[in-house]
């Protein structure tokens, strides 16, 4: 498999909500001693408190971890995880900021969403540069030994895409003899022999180039997950050149993947997962990004249970 790549960072420290005091609040609890005052000389005795109060200022903040969590997401899916310029959109985007706000992350400033670059694979030993990887880890293969995952978060299944123009039904054994492209690299590639019975398989890098080329002839059909073959479709220059046919080729289960630096950080996720899905977060932000966008036309009920951590 390929490796993920990602930015390099420390051990895990969640920050928890209301256990750690920011620094700037160490020097004193009230806010007016920190107006701006005039400049006077200060008694030693004084300026050698200020020190140790620094001191253990920077103590504290040492011990409540890092200001930000890392984790990895689509950049090139619309729909679930899209980045233009600056701005990161999505479902599996949004959803998680909301996990990160709920583990004690609340600000976008608090939040780095990395690229997680395709095929999406996770090294044999499991090891991911991320604190949480939400984008589209599919259970379609049996994770390596000391995988942390939760979820399901998101429920979908492995798609079709053909030219718009295409007549007739099309399954995958009627796609035997014609050029079906798939992600190099992924689980459904690696499987593609089987589902695609005489089929002339063609491996590209990313899904985009898949269905560039589709729209411009070279290859028949694209495999890959139905919701991101949808997103593609609901987007320029795609959309009313492909149509994504709705094959029923089984479902595929999405979870979080969770560093495995902290034992207690999935079953923190776990409970910030079920409390978006009980509350109705899950449900707006699936409206918001996968409805109003045009990429599906409803919302389902949310996956259920919610595993993991065991």
């Amino acid at each position: 498999m390929m490796p993920v790549t990602g930015p390099r960072r420390g051990p895990f420290r969640p920050a928890v909500p209301g256990s750690c005091p920011r620094a700037d609040r160490l020097a004193t609890d009230h806010p007016e001693e920190r107006t701006a005052m005039p400049r006077t000389p200060r008694p030693r005795r004084r300026r050698a408190a200020g020190l140790a109060l620094a001191t253990v200022a920077a103590l504290v903040t040492a011990a409540c971890g890092r200001d930000s969590l890392v984790v990895g997401v689509s950049y090139d899916r619309p729909g679930l995880g899209l980045r233009v310029l600056r701005d990161q959109s999505g479902f599996e985007s949004e959803l998680a900021r909301d996990l990160a706000a709920r583990l004690g992350y609340p600000g976008k400033k608090d939040v780095n969403l990395s690229n997680v670059p395709e095929p999406r694979a996770t090294p044999t030993n499991g090891a991911v540069p991320y604190d949480l990887l939400v984008a589209a880890y599919p259970t379609g293969t049996t994770p390596p030994a000391g995988v942390r995952l939760v979820g399901p978060y998101l429920r979908g299944g492995q798609d079709i895409a053909v030219r718009a123009g295409e007549q007739g039904q099309v399954t995958p054994r009627s796609l035997a003899g014609r050029r079906v492209c798939l992600v190099d690299g992924t689980h459904l590639a690696r499987a593609a022999a089987t589902t695609f019975p005489g089929a002339k398989l063609a491996l590209r890098r990313t899904l985009s180039t898949c269905l560039t080329e589709l729209r411009q002839g070279t290859v028949d059909a694209v495999s890959d997950e139905g919701l991101a073959l949808r997103g593609y479709a609901s987007e320029a220059p795609f959309r009313g050149s492909i149509r994504v046919v709705g094959a029923d080729m089984g479902t595929i289960d999405y979870y979080v993947r969770v560093t495995d630096e902290d034992a207690a950080l999935c079953g923190r996720v776990k409970t910030a997962l079920e409390e978006s899905i009980k509350d109705g977060s899950w449900a707006r932000l699936y409206a918001d990004q996968l409805v109003k966008t045009g990429v599906v036309g409803s919302v389902p009920a949310p996956p259920s249970p919610v595993t993991g951590c065991s």
